[in-house]
């Protein structure tokens, strides 16, 4: 600020600047904002696909205690 500027003028001044640095900041905010959503979205969408991993592999664990592979005549027999 210059000596010649009037108080009211460097009030106004640094005032414009507060604002730019606070619209900055706001579209900062809502840029996070959107990568959060984003990443919740994705995140929901991977646990319910472990989920439905974790049951089909509990169904094939199931299904695969009924078998004994040593009482199993090899293939070529």
């Amino acid at each position: 600020m210059s000596e010649s500027a009037s108080p009211l003028e460097e009030v106004s001044s640094r005032l414009n600047q507060i604002e730019s640095v606070l619209m900055h900041l706001q579209h900062d905010v809502e840029q996070l904002n959107t990568a959060i959503l984003h990443q919740n979205d994705v995140l929901d969408k991977l646990s319910r696909s472990m989920k439905l991993l974790d049951n089909r592999i509990g169904t094939l664990e199931e299904e695969d205690e009924g078998r004994d592979p040593l009482e199993e005549k090899p293939p070529h027999y």
